[in-house]
Formats: structure tokens, C-alpha cells, sequence
């Protein structure tokens, strides 16, 4: 059965993209600024004009990605069958990821200020050769998916013994 993830990710993707959206806007009016403040009087249309446009598909784009949201919402799911952990995500390029349980070494948990706010968390999962992360699972199913994982570590680890 595939698991997607909690509802409330799509309000930690919507602050992302806000404070990305803030972000660009002060990195656009510091460009804005030393335009007007330091190049050429003769050049200052011309540079003022690519800096338009530049800031307009910027943030055309970041509005796209805002609306996206509920879209792209709808292509991340997760699943633990018996010996894999099977990821998908990515909405104009799909991936599906496969984790086999046996080449598992760690799993850890994290979580930054968005997600604490809606009590979210990722899930690392590490291998020797490769990372990947479940971003927005509640912390509580983390923690139990975590130690689901951790468990079968352990059993692999033990039939190496």
C-alpha cells in the first residue's frame, strides 16, 4: 500500500515558496539598487530592462510553484514492502526510487522550523552509496516507520553474524 504524505507538507511548501518569493525580491531590489547607484548613466536603461524582465519570469515562476502545490502533492508517495523501501516523487520528471532494506546503514530524522511548525519531519535514509529523504511524514509515523527500519537493520545484521 502506498502512503502519501500528511496534508500539512502542503503548508510547509506554500511557506517556502513565500519566503523564496520574499527572498527574491530582496535579491532583486539589492541588484535594482546597485544598477541605478553604480553603472554608467547610458547603460542604466538597458540593464534596467533585462533586470525587469528577469525579475518578472522569476516570479511568474515561483507563482507557478505556488499553485502547483495540490498538484504536486498528489505524486509523492512512500511504501515499505518486504524488502524495500519504494519512493515516487517528482510531477514533470517522475522518479521512483528503490531502497533495498538489506543495503540500509542509518536512518535518522530531522527536522527545520517549517517543519517542527506543523509537528512534520524527514527521514534520511543512508546506504553506502546513496541517500534519499521522506520530507513531511508526521513525527510520530516517522518514528515508527524509523524504528519498523531500524528493526530490519538489525535482523539483516544478524544473519551476517
Amino acid at each position: 500500500m502506498q502512503n502519501k504524505l500528511p496534508n500539512e507538507i502542503k503548508k510547509v511548501w506554500l511557506a517556502e515558496d513565500i519566503l523564496e518569493v520574499i527572498g527574491t525580491m530582496i535579491g532583486f531590489g539589492i541588484v535594482y539598487f546597485v544598477l541605478i547607484t553604480f553603472v554608467a548613466k547610458d547603460l542604466v536603461n538597458l540593464f534596467l530592462m533585462i533586470w525587469a524582465i528577469l525579475f518578472a519570469l522569476v516570479i511568474v515562476f515561483d507563482i507557478v510553484q505556488i499553485l502547483l502545490i495540490p498538484y504536486v502533492y498528489n505524486f509523492w508517495t512512500y511504501q515499505i514492502t518486504g524488502e524495500y523501501v519504494v519512493l515516487h516523487k517528482g510531477y514533470i520528471f517522475r522518479k521512483q526510487i528503490t531502497v533495498p532494506l538489506a543495503r540500509l546503514q542509518t536512518v535518522t530524522l530531522e527536522a527545520g522550523p517549517l517543519l517542527r511548525w506543523q509537528h512534520l519531519t524527514e527521514l534520511h535514509l543512508h546506504t553506502a552509496s546513496f541517500s534519499e529523504k521522506i520530507s513531511g511524514l508526521k513525527l510520530e509515523d516517522a518514528k515508527l516507520f524509523r524504528k519498523q527500519l531500524l528493526n530490519i537493520i538489525q535482523k539483516a545484521g544478524d544473519k551476517h553474524d
